[in-house]
């Protein structure tokens, strides 16, 4: 199954529960001699209620940010932690550009992340600032992720429901769902904490 289709499973599974998330503003300090960089945002719909504030530290703003994502979300989402940056990429688009300088040009960020069984993932954003494009591409594959995670724990729980009400067709039919949602990132430590909070 590639990553659209993939994609388009898990809206299916969580339906208006798919959580769009979103970065409207943030704080970037950067040390260039020390090579650290520092971005503070608040992160909107990865949880209900509130935004939550993110804080990350690293060798640069994207390095930073997604470290950030990480150790903020990592706790409701723990398959962020088997998930890596395999390739970052910057290219300008110079036949969209206003003005003699062409520094408004359009750029196209993309990224692709790695999962702990080796599959890639593309991400991709294209905007004439470089630094939201970058902010929007990490965004958009933490949400991918996110919401994975969702849909897995969504069609785990139609599985135990199917087998407590005894309808082994039902369960059978959500088991292929299930083994075709996991091919996006790891989730045994999420489903073993469903099988702890249930007392299984």
């Amino acid at each position: 199954m590639d990553q659209q289709a993939l994609e388009n499973l898990v809206r299916e599974v969580l339906g208006d529960e798919y959580r769009a998330l979103h970065v409207t503003r943030y704080t970037l300090t950067e040390d260039i001699r020390e090579g650290q960089a520092t971005i503070v945002c608040l992160i909107e719909g990865a949880t209900e209620g509130k935004g939550k504030a993110v804080e990350g530290v690293g060798v640069g703003m994207v390095d930073a940010l997604f470290a950030g994502f990480k150790r903020t979300l990592s706790g409701d989402f723990p398959s962020l932690n088997h998930i890596h940056f395999c390739g970052f990429t910057i290219e300008g688009d110079f036949s969209q550009t206003s003005n003699h300088a062409k520094t408004d040009v359009v750029g196209n960020v993309r990224v692709e992340v790695e999962n702990s069984s080796g599959r890639r993932f593309q991400f991709s954003s294209a905007s004439k600032s470089m630094s939201a494009s970058s902010v929007d591409v990490v965004v958009k594959a933490v949400e991918h992720f996110v919401n994975a995670e969702l849909a897995v724990s969504r069609v785990y729980d139609w599985i135990e429901d199917a087998n407590r009400r005894h309808r082994p067709d039902l369960a059978e039919q959500y088991v292929r769902r299930l083994s075709e949602l996991v091919q996006n990132s790891s989730y045994s430590e999420s489903l073993e904490r469903k099988k702890q909070r249930a007392g299984i």
